[in-house]
């Protein structure tokens, strides 16, 4: 074990070192070369044995700090060229990612891409135009880590025109993103249109989305063609200290997505199991997220997030008989993580957050809550200032329905029959 706690420190450092070495642009004339890139990595222990993550059955996200049982990386490398005698600047971006969940040996696996796609930047009223395997334009609650707009990511090919501009009224955003499902069994189709920055005042803007999507058959399934379509639209606010957003999204059908991490379509069936009925499945989504810091003594986020998903089917007793017309699931999740600076290198963080869930159809109810404790070693005063260096102890406990359903890993089962924990470690994350 020792050996292999070596092994993996002395390739991260490595990893760390080359990645800030090539962060720095090359230039060669028209050419250029640059580095960006993630990377969290780090040790973690719960009640005993490898790190656990304290989430509630069915979420779509969870309080993050000490609560990251993974070592996580993206390395990006970017090419540009433009032409002395051209307005137009080309480039090609590259990224590989690679996930590694705490006991496992999955770093022994080569990376998977990611990214790769062109791009050809100013070609009509700088708008651009790209083409390829992206991450399209993802919008988060960095806490949380949750993506609730990230149409494009693990998708198989996309192309698209943005930042057109309209004339003091913001800019548009158009792309269409190819995803296949197995071996070529299946296929989606997304039309993703944004019209963004609109002003609203001096500090503060609306922006809009629609999409529309169409799965093809799968025969390998059994599930049929179906469409869908989400609309929705999100206020930002920005003034000295203080950023604020608010996000309604309603999602129909097939717009409905597997997980935050993804643009893929949800999975309809396991086996003889149905999961949703596309043509009757839908979701709405409210998110706020809220950041304080003035970089000098205090900074918070506060989030609060709640997602309504009806599955399309019927409630069935165990007799198979039809009880009522609904299948739903509510998720409710508030919390907040505040910094005080002792000084620039160093300041004191506590998170806390409770995630609540319901679920009609597998009876599972009840609440989690979580609470991190973690003085920081910090690049810099700053909310999202990076690196940072977190020894934490976090605490979680949760409702009797979640026993065996949460606290528990493949590596780590310690916790199968208990309702709270605590999880101790040391995290660094970086990004560049």
């Amino acid at each position: 074990m020792r050996k292999k706690i070596i092994t993996k420190s002395g390739c991260l450092f490595f990893l760390i070192t080359g990645a800030l070495y090539c962060a720095q642009k090359i230039n060669f004339g028209s050419h250029e070369l640059s580095s960006n890139g993630y990377l969290r990595s780090g040790f973690g222990w719960t009640d005993g044995g490898p790190m656990v993550n304290f989430v509630t059955p069915d979420n779509m996200h969870k309080f993050r700090m000490g609560n990251e049982a993974n070592q996580y990386a993206e390395f990006q490398f970017n090419y540009r060229y433009k032409n002395k005698d051209s307005v137009n600047l080309y480039e090609v971006t590259y990224m590989m990612s690679k996930y590694i969940a705490f006991g496992s040996d999955d770093y022994k696996q080569f990376p998977e891409t990611a990214q790769l796609y062109g791009k050809i930047n100013k070609v009509v009223k700088n708008a651009n135009i790209w083409i390829g395997k992206r991450y399209y334009d993802r919008r988060n609650v960095e806490m949380l880590d949750y993506f609730w707009i990230n149409a494009a990511q693990n998708s198989q090919l996309g192309i698209g025109l943005e930042n057109y501009q309209i004339k003091k009224s913001g800019n548009m955003n158009l792309a269409f993103i190819r995803f296949k499902y197995g071996n070529n069994d299946a296929h989606s189709y997304v039309t993703d249109f944004r019209y963004m920055d609109i002003p609203v005042s001096q500090y503060s803007q609306l922006n809009f989305l629609g999409q529309y999507s169409i799965k093809t058959q799968n025969d390998i399934t059994h599930t049929p063609k179906s469409s869908g379509y989400a609309i929705g639209g999100w206020w930002t606010y920005a003034k000295d200290h203080i950023t604020h957003t608010s996000t309604l999204i309603f999602r129909k059908g097939s717009s409905i997505t597997d997980n935050t991490y993804s643009g893929k379509t949800i999975t309809e069936n396991i086996g003889n199991q149905t999961l949703y009925n596309l043509d009757k499945a839908s979701s709405f989504d409210v998110i706020n997220n809220f950041v304080y810091d003035d970089k000098r003594r205090h900074a918070v986020q506060a989030s609060l997030t709640y997602q309504y998903r009806d599955f399309g089917i019927d409630n069935t007793d165990e007799n198979g008989i039809m009880t009522d017309h609904r299948v739903a699931r509510n998720l409710f999740s508030v919390g907040f993580r505040y910094l005080y600076y002792i000084n620039k290198h160093f300041n004191l963080a506590l998170e806390a957050g409770n995630d609540y869930v319901k679920n009609n159809r597998s009876g599972v109810e009840g609440s989690l809550q979580k609470i991190t404790f973690s003085p920081q070693i910090s690049w810099n005063y700053g909310y999202f200032s990076r690196p940072v260096l977190r020894p934490f102890i976090t605490y979680a406990h949760w409702s009797d329905s979640f026993v065996g359903l949460t606290g528990t890993s493949d590596y780590n089962m310690k916790l199968l029959n208990k309702n709270h924990g605590i999880s101790f470690g040391l995290q660094l994350e970086i990004w560049w």
